[in-house]
């Protein structure tokens, strides 16, 4: 998975510890097994949208992106 291949992050252009490739590895073995894609892009568009979810939930972002707390 991605924490295997080296230059994996490289590809994207940024920089990624060694701890969290292993977490997208894990993340990877499940998206597999769910027919979901394994890309290291696709792990992280979910990751943002989930993260982006929960700053609605808590108020901390608005939906209106001209009206986003201070």
């Amino acid at each position: 998975m991605a924490s295997e291949h080296p230059d994996a992050p490289k590809q994207f252009g940024i920089r990624i510890s060694d701890e969290v490739m292993e977490l997208v590895s894990a993340i990877q073995v499940v998206r597999k097994t769910n027919n979901q894609p394994i890309t290291l892009a696709a792990v992280v568009e979910d990751a943002i949208k989930c993260h982006y979810n929960r700053l609605l939930k808590e108020g901390a972002i608005s939906n209106d992106p001209t009206n986003q707390p201070n």
